[in-house]
């Protein structure tokens, strides 16, 4: 800055926003007929010179000083608005959160670095020997201060619209002539920032932003997010997502504990990611008891400097609803009987059977109601979509109507059911399913042939994507997972299929005895409109339980995950969740309710209460109106002030119609969010500066701000001159050029 205005005269901000005139003509283009008669003068003066390379860089040395002369004796000046002193007011908008406690070099916390920067430059007197200032200090509200004294740094939120509004309220009427906002550039509650700035905008209020903090904070590991299921099954394995990123201990260990209502539950090694990157540890979560369990997520790194963000909590709701899954046989064959006896012990699901034993009678398994299946395959969506999970055994297609199998794929795409073909003599392409409305919801292609199971030893091998699925986790550590399922003994068939669809993940394939053979797929599944499918193209997983050790328990534990992944995500006809399962005190939040009748049609007209009982067991009732935008979507929004679990109940009905009733929680937590993603946004910074006019500054150079914030147009401000004829750097231009002409006249003998 210094060298510019050592060669220039002036700052460079009073060329970007002055505008060239010149003293002794009316308009700067007539200048532009002084540099072409300077170009003239300068050929005339060498027409005679022989005409080669060296004549053409003496006629552009003469060119250049004929035109500088010409500009300088014409007088150039910047006209340049000013604001007149004491005029017009200058407001100072300085961020109060605890983001600014944060040291990013280990030492000096952000607030004192700033105090430091305003003292050494006598920041404020400067302003006000100019201006008429006004100081405010923001969080998660603003408001106007009489001094620094008044600074806390204690804001547990920034909303960088709470300043903005109060601006626009106090400073609305009056000359107001820029806007010094002094923060980190991290924003984590403003709603409506951009329709806030923009009133200032169109008052042309320039913002000049300053930034504090530091872009790479070093040694710092922090949990990004947590994505774990909002509820799952009891006695089911919970897979929760943690993801983390770190600055300064790239390839670093650093260990990360898992708590369960603050008992240790496990922990697992991980290593910290290059800076700014993000990684993901998946963790296995068995989940026992029932209701509202709360998970906390802690990642140590030895000599982290900011650990209040290694911490993040999940809510899962534990359900234990014994959800039905209804299984249709078409012949009696082992695979049957094994799977239900694989079963039997679960207390949390209900393998409801109907097992073809002739035509038209059937053999039904665990029924509550005589009448229950008492027809075959139920021919009603309220009789079919009671069940949550749905599976085909060795059963022809022909067996079910057109409109059965219809139902089937609207049980799957609008109900949210579970689906699973397995293999066998009548499944798949065998049972002629490659024409039917089924073909649509599996995730594996058919071809047209190979219409009889192929018969032959081979092993299920895992896929690279299965190895981390939780479907296909027979043991918690990864290489005794691996050795588990190699031990297990072969297959004995497979239905041939094509290719996995492009929704389609392949958990595993089929490993023939023989080298070199092809692999077929053995397991996928897809998502398919609510609920999601799987291809099981085998009929004859029942050998692993025939071939181990009486006492193994892998053939359960495979049946049971599988089960369980099937119905784990089907929703019931009336479903409560909340935008978030943690927020901060005051916050605002929100209740979204999804109601269905029996057969999923969804209700507009439903009336909806939601009971939340708060931490003291004090419980509050609301009405969720629906939200005319998506069919059977009701919402209401509460504010919860204290902090701990609280716990909403849902009753919906039509008329006298009970529609069903369901339950959530969520959790009120005053968790220290400004320590996350706590670097400095200079990128949002400069695109505030830019839009408004204005201009950013890191802190060592806030001293520049009262004398840049003075050239601003306004109607409290003056055109002030300044005189450009005697710039250093066009006396220097000038000298350079005279020198270069004669020592190129001298060599060429033309002096």
């Amino acid at each position: 800055m210094r060298i510019f205005e050592f060669f220039f005269k002036y700052k460079p901000i009073v060329y970007e926003k002055g505008r060239l005139a010149f003293q002794l003509i009316g308009s700067p283009a007539w200048f532009i007929l002084f540099v072409i008669a300077a170009a003239a003068g300068a050929y005339y003066a060498y027409r005679y010179v022989a005409r080669d390379k060296y004549s053409v860089g003496l006629v552009v040395l003469r060119a250049v000083t004929f035109s500088v002369l010409a500009f300088i004796f014409l007088r150039p000046v910047l006209n340049i608005s000013t604001v007149l002193p004491q005029e017009s007011y200058m407001a100072v908008v300085i961020d109060n959160s605890e983001s600014m406690k944060i040291k990013d070099d280990g030492q000096v916390a952000r607030s004192e670095q700033l105090q430091k920067q305003l003292e050494a430059t006598n920041f404020i007197k400067r302003l006000e020997d100019k201006f008429k200032v006004r100081t405010y200090r923001f969080d998660r509200d603003s408001e106007r201060i009489e001094g620094m004294y008044r600074m806390t740094y204690s804001g547990k939120r920034t909303r960088l619209e709470s300043a903005t509004d109060l601006l626009y309220q106090e400073l609305g009427t009056v000359p107001l002539s820029g806007v010094v906002l002094i923060t980190d550039g991290v924003d984590n509650a403003s709603k409506q920032w951009t329709e806030s700035l923009s009133r200032l905008e169109a008052r042309h209020i320039p913002f000049y932003t300053v930034g504090v903090g530091s872009e790479n904070i070093t040694r710092d590991a922090e949990i990004v997010k947590v994505a774990a299921p909002r509820e799952t099954l009891k006695e089911s394995t919970a897979v929760v997502d943690v993801s983390y990123r770190s600055h300064g201990f790239s390839g670093r260990k650093a260990t990360l504990y898992v708590r369960e209502n603050g008992v240790l539950l496990k922990s697992e090694e991980v290593v910290l990611p290059a800076d700014g990157e993000i990684a993901e540890k998946s963790i296995d979560l068995p989940v026992k008891n029932e209701g509202t369990r709360l998970f906390s997520f802690a990642l140590q790194a030895q000599d982290d400097r900011i650990p209040e963000n290694n911490t993040l909590d999940a809510l899962v709701e534990i359900k234990n609803d014994h959800p039905q899954i209804l299984y249709i046989e078409g012949e009696p064959r082992w695979e049957f009987k094994f799977l239900r006896r694989a079963i039997q012990d679960d207390p949390n699901i209900r393998l409801v059977t109907l097992l073809r034993s002739s035509q038209n009678k059937f053999y039904r398994q665990g029924i509550d109601k005589e009448e229950m299946l008492a027809e075959g395959f139920p021919k009603k969506r309220e009789e079919l979509f009671q069940y949550k999970g749905l599976i085909f055994g060795s059963i022809e297609s022909t067996f079910f109507t057109q409109d059965q199998l219809k139902m089937v794929v609207d049980f799957v795409s609008n109900r949210g059911g579970g689906f699973l073909m397995m293999g066998g003599r009548n499944s798949f392409v065998g049972g002629r399913y490659q024409n039917s409305p089924i073909a649509d919801i599996l995730p594996i292609q058919m071809s047209q042939e190979d219409r009889t199971p192929i018969i032959g030893r081979l092993k299920l091998a895992v896929t690279d994507y299965g190895r981390t699925h939780p479907l296909m986790k027979l043991s918690p550590d990864a290489n005794a997972n691996i050795k588990q399922w190699s031990e297990l003994p072969p297959l004995n068939d497979f239905n041939k299929t094509l290719e996995a669809k492009v929704g389609g993940i392949v958990l595993a394939r089929g490993q023939p005895e023989q080298k070199g053979s092809s692999e077929p797929i053995l397991l996928a599944y897809q998502r398919y409109g609510r609920g999601r499918t799987m291809a099981f193209t085998s009929g004859s997983s029942w050998r692993w339980q025939m071939e181990m050790d009486h006492e193994d328990q892998t053939y359960e534990l495979f049946w049971k995950q599988i089960l369980r992944w099937l119905v784990n995500t089907s929703p019931d006809p009336v479903m409560i969740s909340s935008d978030k399962d943690t927020y901060l005190p005051g916050e605002a939040i929100r209740l979204y309710a999804e109601v269905s009748n029996k057969t999923f049609d969804r209700m507009n007209n439903a009336k909806v209460i939601a009971k939340v009982t708060n931490p003291d067991g004090v419980t509050e009732s609301l009405a969720l109106d629906w939200n005319g935008a998506q069919e059977g979507v009701y919402q209401t929004e509460l504010n919860a002030s204290e902090p701990g679990i609280y716990r909403v109940e849902i009753d919906a009905a039509q008329g006298s119609e009970n529609l069903g009733t369901n339950r959530t929680a969520f959790q009120v937590q005053d968790r220290p969010v400004e320590y996350y993603n706590a670097r400095l946004d200079t990128r949002f910074l400069q695109s505030v500066a830019s839009a408004t006019g204005g201009r950013y500054y890191p802190l060592s150079k806030i001293g520049d701000v009262p004398d840049d914030a003075v050239y601003v147009a306004g109607e409290t401000s003056f055109v002030e001159q300044k005189e450009l004829w005697d710039v250093p750097f066009l006396f220097m231009l000038l000298c350079v050029t005279l020198a270069a002409e004669w020592f190129w006249r001298k060599r060429k003998g033309l002096a």
